[in-house]
């Protein structure tokens, strides 16, 4: 039987990280097969440690990876898990502002259980709590087969068209395939997710995908996405994973990419006129130029680029 760790990354969280660890201590029996509870703490300077330790109780022992380094999320989950490495053949993720709901652990060790070699990750959809309590519903089709995402090139290609459906939070790592594929970008503190997945599918390992939303993300104004947004860090971050796997994308998709996020930016721009937010204005011109030097920075855009302005006018 697999050895099976769970690991929480933090960074001041104390006013989430105990709703977090009870959601964990809830999930049943099934918690007595976690070896142990790790929470990588990126050099907190609030309560968060001292909040973690008093909320628990279970027979499962917690075990803090205090740091005075703060390397943000991707450097802390890399550091963490060099330090587990050795001592679990699976590593179960959940931020530390993020709630497992009650079928998370026991269909992720129903799943481990039955997986195959060539699987290396295990992932499910999410609900996303919004500012106000406003619930966003992932998808939850206990009808619907589990996916398996085969590691090959036409995965790579249909990832990078469709976007990330691979969520670190929630999901579960084989450690043999996280050493294999190699740690997550610190650069990519946004979409760091999306390229670690393309690296595992282009490196043959297999994804599987539980059609349940097995956890709940929470948005507010200090998690990553909200600050990403707001300095279009998505939309750069993506030109840079665009540039890399351009192989697995002829000139139409390449194009059709870039256009896909001078809309998204044209969209933003309009909100921002509209709130007369002028300094999101500028900032959103300058990201479109970045856009365009990222076009003329590929192979092939020579050859396409009056298919790129028809993307552009329409």
């Amino acid at each position: 039987m697999s050895h099976i760790a769970l690991m929480i990354p933090t960074y001041n969280s104390a006013s989430t990280i105990g709703e977090t660890l009870v959601s964990i201590q809830v999930q049943g029996d099934e918690l007595r097969r976690i070896s142990a509870v790790y929470l990588a703490d990126d050099g907190s300077q609030d309560e968060t440690v001292a909040v973690a330790e008093a909320m628990w109780s279970a027979m499962t022992p917690l075990r803090v990876l205090k740091y005075d380094e703060n390397l943000g999320e991707r450097g802390n989950v890399n550091r963490a898990m060099r330090k587990i490495q050795g001592s679990a053949d699976w590593i179960l993720l959940l931020h530390s502002d993020d709630l497992a709901k009650p079928l998370w652990l026991p269909l992720m060790l129903a799943r481990i259980d039955s997986a195959a070699d060539q699987v290396g990750s295990l992932c499910s959809s999410w609900d996303t709590l919004m500012p106000g309590s406003a619930i966003v519903r992932g998808e939850d089709d206990p009808e619907r087969t589990i996916e398996i995402i085969e590691g090959t090139p036409e995965s790579v290609r249909g990832a990078l068209k469709r976007g990330c459906w691979w969520h670190i939070s929630g999901c579960a790592i084989r450690m043999k395939t996280f050493i294999d594929v190699g740690e997550f970008n610190p650069s990519l503190p946004q979409l760091g997710d999306w390229e670690w997945l393309l690296r595992c599918l282009n490196a043959g390992w297999n994804v599987e995908y539980i059609p349940r939303a097995l956890t709940v993300y929470r948005q507010h104004e200090a998690s990553v996405s909200s600050a990403s947004f707001r300095g279009n860090k998505d939309i750069l971050e993506s030109l840079e994973i665009a540039r890399a796997n351009m192989k697995f994308l002829s000139n139409t998709e390449m194009l059709l990419f870039h256009g896909r996020r001078l809309m998204a930016l044209g969209r933003r721009f309009v909100r921002s006129v509209l709130n007369l937010q002028l300094r999101r204005c500028f900032l959103h011109i300058r990201t479109a130029t970045a856009v365009g030097r990222s076009v003329l920075q590929t192979r092939r855009a020579n050859r396409g680029v009056l298919l790129f302005c028809k993307v552009l006018l329409f």
